[in-house]
């Protein structure tokens, strides 16, 4: 801020005064000026640095910056205001209150509020700080139509039913009136295109009742084909975009893959990075739509002609009274067109026949087999019949694998093919038909019989199963390997061995149910004749002796079941025994 030059001269005598003054002389010089001047002794130590150069020369404390609040409580209150900061921007929680708070929570705040504050403000943690604009770094394209912008946006202009042109006036037409939107079923939209080297920009507006990808293929096929009364034309290498729906449809996405179009989608809240086509629609319309005002017109056709006209001749530094060239550091101005003529041959990409374009829009991706002799068979929209692709040598690609494939609108009938790998990323291959056959149908590079062989490439599938024959067989002819019956590793894998060692776990044992067969599985049991049933009971019984085997014949002449036996030892053991009595 400047200052009045008397007070300025009276600052330089009072730092004459200090400068000669003796040791602890200064302070009442400072303090007189300072009641003179009715500023505090902060500011006018400020203002004679500021406008006189004089400094006291003390040496700066050894404990400037440091606070009694540690750093990570100061993060914990920057942090905490941070978060009650609401979508429009409104700070609802302030220092007072986060200091409250935090002190609640057992985080020791001992000093003011204010000085919290300027703690905060030094470090950048207060909310002023944080919502500042982010830092903006200057991007470079390389030559015209290395990188093209695009951005729809609602026009003020509508019709009405019967023709008449109209505009959405500030006071029929906003946040609270929204419903004065919905009554125009049919707004216009206006498409800008932004040529980010020469930034040309160019404009052509529909009639719609809102965004559509048609809209936008229309559009594109507008702003990079060929058009009477416009120099403009090419495909991009890159286009910028927002995320709007439209601009995200398969369709559309087909389409620029087709056209090799990187898209670049900005994130949400970020349109300042394509700041270029923001603009553009600022221009057209401030400088262009302003004019219709005055003139309206009654279509969207005849809308459509005057921007045209309007575009040549802002772009060309053609209107009346007004420089509209380009002013960029390091070069002179020049008109935004006379940038783009600059473009070289192999920079100009002529966009291909529409309806070409249009059957992209399709968004198919075709599978393909590949076949054993590693190729795939397909139709490119531009082709009239099948043509073969030769995959050999492409990493990770073997014969009956599937892949997708998409057809590329720049090239000898080139396409695209994408393969799935193991770690989430497709690898994506471009490919144009093989050419070189003789008269016969046979492709010019197989190898003639008898004269020469050729073998296939290794695909992925060998390389991998070689690389598993050398660890199993460490420098062994793996298949040799195998006829011998050689165990593999050496045989140094324990595979079963260790299994003797297991300890098993302790167990009850489970009960269970007997299981009911049917009558014609059951074996009726023979019973056992008594030599056999004597040879069985023998074991059973330790005094087993002749009287007891005449007991047995007595009590069962006709055998005994086998499971039957239990009980016929107790009846031995426990029955008294028989006398043979003699009779005459």
């Amino acid at each position: 801020m400047a200052i009045q030059p008397s007070i300025r001269d009276y600052l330089a005598d009072v730092a004459r005064r200090l400068d000669a003054a003796p040791h602890g002389g200064t302070g009442t010089i400072v303090s007189d000026a300072a009641s003179f001047l009715g500023w505090s002794h902060s500011k006018l130590y400020s203002r004679l640095k500021a406008d006189v150069g004089w400094s006291s020369g003390r040496k700066v404390r050894a404990d400037k910056g440091t606070s009694k609040v540690d750093g990570a409580t100061l993060e914990m209150l920057g942090a905490v205001q941070r978060e009650c900061v609401r979508a429009n921007g409104k700070q609802i929680l302030h220092t007072p209150d986060a200091v409250s708070i935090l002190d609640t929570n057992g985080y020791d705040i001992p000093v003011s509020s204010t000085q919290v504050n300027r703690l905060l403000k030094a470090r950048r943690l207060n909310v002023a700080a944080q919502k500042a604009a982010d830092p903006v770094q200057s991007l470079r394209s390389l030559h015209p139509n290395h990188v093209h912008q695009v951005d729809p946006s609602l026009c003020v202009l509508y019709y009405l039913p019967n023709g008449r042109q109209a505009m959405m006036e500030a006071d029929k037409f906003y946040k609270n009136k929204l419903s004065n939107y919905a009554k125009v079923k049919l707004k216009v939209w206006r498409y800008v295109i932004y040529d980010h080297t020469s930034s040309t920009i160019y404009a052509r507006y529909v009639e719609a009742a809102g965004e559509s990808p048609a809209n936008l293929f229309d559009f594109l096929m507008w702003a990079w084909g060929r058009q009477e009364g416009r120099e403009f034309h090419g495909v991009p290498k890159i286009l910028m975009w927002d995320k709007g729906s439209a601009n995200t449809a398969t369709a559309i996405k087909s389409l620029l893959e087709a056209l090799d179009v990187t898209p670049i989608e900005h994130a949400a809240g970020r349109a300042r990075v394509k700041g270029g086509v923001e603009n553009g629609n600022n221009i057209f319309e401030c400088k262009f739509e302003s004019r219709l005002k005055l003139e309206p017109v009654e279509t969207v056709e005849e809308l459509n002609a005057a921007a045209l006209a309007w575009a040549n001749a802002f772009n060309n530094n053609m209107i009346n009274r007004q420089d509209n060239r380009l002013h960029r550091p390091g070069m002179a101005p020049t008109a935004r067109m006379d940038l783009w003529r600059r473009i070289r041959q192999d920079q100009l990409r002529l966009l291909p026949d529409v309806e070409v374009c249009r059957a992209t829009l399709e968004g198919r991706e075709e599978q393909r087999t590949v076949h054993p002799k590693l190729h795939i068979s397909y139709r490119h929209p531009a082709s009239d019949m099948r043509q073969l692709y030769s995959v050999k040598g492409l990493d990770g690609i073997c014969a009956q694998d599937k892949v997708t494939v998409r057809p590329l609108l720049f090239g000898d009938c080139a396409i695209t093919i994408r393969i799935p790998v193991f770690n989430g990323e497709d690898k994506v291959y471009r490919l144009e038909p093989e050419r070189n056959f003789d008269e016969f149908g046979f492709a010019g590079t197989a190898p003639v019989i008898g004269e020469e062989y050729k073998a296939m490439p290794d695909t992925g599938i060998e390389k991998a199963a070689k690389k598993m024959d050398e660890l199993a067989y460490p420098e062994q002819d793996a298949k040799k390997a195998r006829e011998k019956q050689e165990a593999p590793f050496g045989g140094a894998l324990d595979a079963h061995s260790h299994l003797k060692d297991v300890a098993l776990p302790a167990f009850l044992p489970r009960r269970g149910s007997e299981l009911s067969m049917p009558d014609h599985l059951h074996v009726e049991a023979q019973p056992l004749n008594l030599v056999q049933a004597a040879t069985a009971l023998k074991s059973l019984i330790p005094d087993w002796d002749g009287e007891k085997y005449q007991q047995l014949a007595q009590l069962y002449p006709d055998g005994v079941m086998e499971a039957d036996l239990p009980l016929v030892v107790d009846r031995l053991t426990r029955a008294p025994r028989l006398r043979v009595v003699g009779g005459a």
